[in-house]
């Protein structure tokens, strides 16, 4: 099978390294404010009138560390440098009440003083991708302050995990955020091997375990009520094979970290996504039903980089046809998502059709492309 996946690898590498990351260091950056653009249009032009979100900064902060670790572009550890200290300046405690803010306009002025802890779980990645890249630990201390106003402020009641955003709006509760902070934690403890950061992430393996898994059907809930009930109604039977793997590759990196099993919930999640999650194109569904049911008609280019890093990650484990899999997901990435003009751009989302149904490309996407195309590069170099 590495035969097929080497060549889907190298050119998915070269992709990033001549194209995308080019595009996103020029279009895609703002030299005079030193930040991220939010988005660009599907013809890779500035759409300078759109807010500019915190998640989005910090994930193409982490996206360029990771770039600069691999040596795929000389340049971006300064990209990363620039951004680092324009996110601290035009997003951290704003309106002198802590944590982070959502969102600003161009111009600096706060948009969204909301705290969302989906956010503040990709500023906590930032800050471990920042340290893996740079070497400066000292950055840990904004790490612990950020987790302090998250655990001071935005924990739920009786330990049932955080809450979505301040203020509250009530509603339902997702599992969502809590993966991204269980990620966040994992890559702080593993660029510093502080033990704070791994008890934290074994806290929130817990909730997975007792709250958003469920043992009778084997899968990873979506929404929930307050108390972390499954919500009431066809929302609380809501799955998403996209989540399925990015849980799975993410429970492996716990388990090596920690040592604990985590294998009958990888069989289950695993199971259920390459049963119920693929459609007759080969496309992963964005959502389904508990019952295999699907649901919605789009198809996003997300849940193909996660499904390759787990088929990956599952293969090194002696798990048949992953190999395969990765490979056959590769390419449909690289023919299907991926564009030729703009260099380095890509369709986010593609209708039952096959057929490109956004407007603009959204910075966001790139976390999850580089991070399929660094576990693509890294499986051929060491089965090479």
């Amino acid at each position: 099978m590495l035969a097929r996946l080497e060549p889907a690898a190298s050119a998915l590498v070269d992709w990033a390294m001549d194209a995308a990351l080019p595009l996103w260091a020029t279009a895609g950056f703002d030299n005079e404010n030193g930040r991220f653009e939010e988005r660009l249009t599907m013809g890779g032009a500035r759409l300078p009138d759109v807010p500019l979100r915190l998640m989005s900064q910090a994930r193409q902060i982490h996206a360029y560390a990771l770039a600069a670790r691999r040596g795929w572009q000389g340049n971006a550890l300064g990209f990363v440098e620039r951004a680092f200290v324009s996110m601290i300046r035009d997003y951290r405690a704003r309106d002198d009440r802590g944590g982070w803010v959502f969102s600003i306009r161009r111009d600096g002025v706060v948009a969204d003083a909301r705290r969302d802890l989906y956010a503040h779980a990709f500023v906590l990645l930032a800050i471990a991708s920042y340290v893996e890249a740079t070497g400066r630990r000292d950055a840990l201390a904004l790490a612990d302050e950020t987790l302090t106003f998250v655990q001071r402020h935005m924990a739920a009641s009786q330990g049932r995990g955080f809450v979505e955003e301040l203020p509250a709006s009530g509603g339902v509760r997702r599992q969502n955020p809590h993966m991204h902070l269980f990620e966040a934690l994992l890559a702080l403890w593993e660029c510093s091997r502080q033990e704070h950061y791994l008890a934290q992430a074994k806290e929130l393996f817990g909730l997975f375990a007792t709250r958003f898994f469920r043992a009778d059907s084997g899968v990873l809930g979506e929404y929930f009520t307050a108390e972390l009930e499954p919500a009431d109604g066809v929302v609380g039977r809501i799955v998403e094979p996209g989540h399925h793997y990015e849980w799975i590759w993410l429970l492996r990196r716990f388990e090596q970290a920690t040592g604990r099993p985590v294998q009958a919930y990888v069989d289950a999640l695993y199971g259920h996504a390459d049963r119920y999650g693929f459609d007759e194109a080969g496309m992963i569904v964005g959502e389904l039903l508990v019952d295999g049911t699907p649901r919605a008609g789009v198809r996003r280019i997300w849940p193909i980089t996660e499904a390759i890093k787990t088929y990956l990650i599952e293969a090194r484990r002696g798990r048949r046809q992953g190999e395969g899999k990765a490979a056959q997901l590769a390419v449909l990435l690289r023919d299907r998502f991926l564009t030729v003009d703009p260099p380095g751009g890509w369709h986010d989302r593609l209708d039952d059709k096959g057929r490109c149904v956004n407007e603009f490309m959204p910075a966001s996407t790139l976390y999850h492309l580089v991070g399929a195309i660094d576990e693509l590069s890294r499986f051929v170099g060491d089965e090479a």
